[in-house]
């Protein structure tokens, strides 16, 4: 009975644990300005791991949302791995199929997002490991990850990755918003999603990339990807700035466009992490507290079905 006992209070402890690590993502992406710059908002129901292996040393280097990373240890796509833990809805019996989306909101700098979204990885048709979690896709990319590359003396830019829930039309529908001759440039997530009927992103990441020579004094580094036009060599040096702005690059829709897919970020300096607007705090903390409720509740009777089996 004591043996029991210690195990409902070791699975209330990783319940919560998981909880916070769901609170911790969530007041990342607020805090980098992600919401509302790629998303509008952000209330995750999964937890998104991500683990790249350094191109030079071999070593392993495990995500944190908002790591500052360097361009040798993400040349490499990394493994995504989805942690359904946190979900109380999830069943782990259910075969799932998600979409992963990996966007830098800061082409070519922070300061002049003019290119921005860059479009660094999009792809369908994952499913997750039901014993690690590891996201495996059976079908080809519909854009290749392209390696983080932000240009000589900008900031650290923002690397945000999504998942989404797959809906059954997508591999019918996406390839006539994205397809291999799709500029990079100009890309909008929350556009593509509610074109291809995605929702809500269920799990997300993030993490800062900077360039080799970064000389920039900035305090805080808050941004992204470098905007230049892909070219053929494995990674993005981003030395030169297109002179395109987002209205001069739309994604091909068909007639009647859903939604343009391009980014409406245009020229604006994305804010200091440091002094978010009041509305956005607002929203975010009414949605944040909605979802603490939620996973409250999903938590909660997680212990007291152990506490049942415990008791009987």
């Amino acid at each position: 009975m004591f043996s029991r006992l210690i195990s409902v209070l070791l699975l209330s402890r990783c319940a919560f644990a998981q909880m916070d690590a769901l609170t911790n993502v969530t007041n990342a992406f607020s805090m980098a300005q992600i919401v509302p710059d790629v998303i509008d908002s952000f209330t995750p129901m999964d937890l998104l791991n991500i683990t790249f292996t350094d191109s030079v040393t071999t070593e392993m280097i495990n995500v944190d949302p908002g790591d500052l990373l360097t361009e040798e240890q993400t040349a490499d796509e990394p493994m995504f791995i989805l942690d359904t833990s946190t979900d109380p809805t999830a069943d782990p019996s259910m075969s799932s199929t998600f979409v992963v989306i990996m966007v830098d909101p800061d082409a070519p700098t922070p300061q002049m997002p003019n290119v921005s979204e860059f479009l660094h990885f999009l792809g369908g048709d994952f499913t997750a490991d039901s014993t690690t979690g590891l996201l495996t896709n059976s079908s080809p990319a519909l854009m290749e990850f392209f390696s983080p590359g932000p240009p000589p003396g900008s900031d650290p830019h923002r690397y945000v990755l999504l998942v989404f829930s797959q809906p059954d039309d997508f591999d019918t529908n996406a390839p006539t918003f994205v397809n291999s001759s799709t500029p990079r440039t100009n890309f909008s997530a929350s556009a593509f999603a509610e074109a291809t009927n995605l929702g809500a992103p269920i799990a997300g990441n993030y993490f800062l990339v900077g360039p080799p020579d970064n000389s920039s004094t900035s305090s805080t580094p808050t941004t992204s990807d470098s905007g230049s036009t892909p070219t053929d060599t494995s990674t993005d040096t981003d030395t030169a700035v297109p002179t395109a702005t987002p209205s001069d690059s739309l994604l091909p829709l068909p007639s009647p466009s859903p939604a343009s897919l391009t980014s409406n970020s245009g020229t604006s300096t994305p804010p200091s992490s440091a002094t978010l607007p009041a509305s956005t705090v607002s929203n975010t903390s009414r949605g944040l507290s909605v979802h603490r409720l939620d996973h409250t509740f999903g938590l909660a009777a997680i212990a007291l079905s152990a506490l049942m089996v415990y008791l009987a």
